[in-house]
């Protein structure tokens, strides 16, 4: 029986479909392909406990690329949840230890909206972090997820393979379709 997972729409800006994130359930315990923004965080807990996952039920975040709409919340989680393990593309690792060259370069472009566009960028401590490299196989409990490197949206884009289920978390390697809009 394949396991329970689900997809989150964390409403980012108060709008349905326009982020989400996917929770794994392992037998290691649960874990957040890429979290979304920290401005989407009451939302994120909010599904999470509707779910029955209390915040120490986190084990690990899976990034596949560390733009701010799916990876801004990790600093946060990171710092909140000092047994949390947060898997990342060598090149994206060094921004996540220290996001200050990437909070200045974004403000340069949003200026006063950082804040209500992202939430607080925290760094993530440097022991919970996890290095990815393509071709690995990611161990979480009982599952296993192959590490695919998928560069061209970001030259950090990593891609995780579940085989046993034939399903592959792409981030933005894919493109975007909200569930609303039909294939042309």
């Amino acid at each position: 029986m394949p396991p329970a997972d689900h997809t989150i729409d964390v409403h980012h800006l108060g709008r349905a479909g326009a982020g989400a994130c996917r929770l794994l359930e392992t037998s290691a315990g649960a874990v957040l392909v890429d979290p979304g923004p920290a401005s989407t965080l009451d939302t994120l807990r909010a599904a999470l406990r509707d779910l029955g996952v209390a915040p120490g039920d986190l084990h690990a975040l899976l990034l596949t690329h560390i733009h701010f709409d799916h990876a801004g919340a990790a600093g946060v989680l990171a710092q909140e949840l000092p047994h949390l393990v947060v898997h990342v593309h060598p090149a994206g690792a060094p921004h996540l230890a220290d996001p200050s060259r990437l909070v200045a370069s974004a403000t340069r472009i949003y200026g006063d909206a950082m804040d209500r566009l992202w939430g607080p960028i925290l760094p993530v401590p440097e022991p919970q972090l996890r290095i990815l490299a393509d071709g690995v196989a990611l161990q979480l409990g009982e599952r296993t997820l192959e590490v695919l490197e998928t560069p061209g949206h970001a030259v950090h884009h990593a891609a995780f393979l579940d085989r046993a289920t034939g399903i592959a978390y792409v981030g933005d390697t894919a493109g975007i379709r909200p569930a609303m809009a039909p294939f042309p």
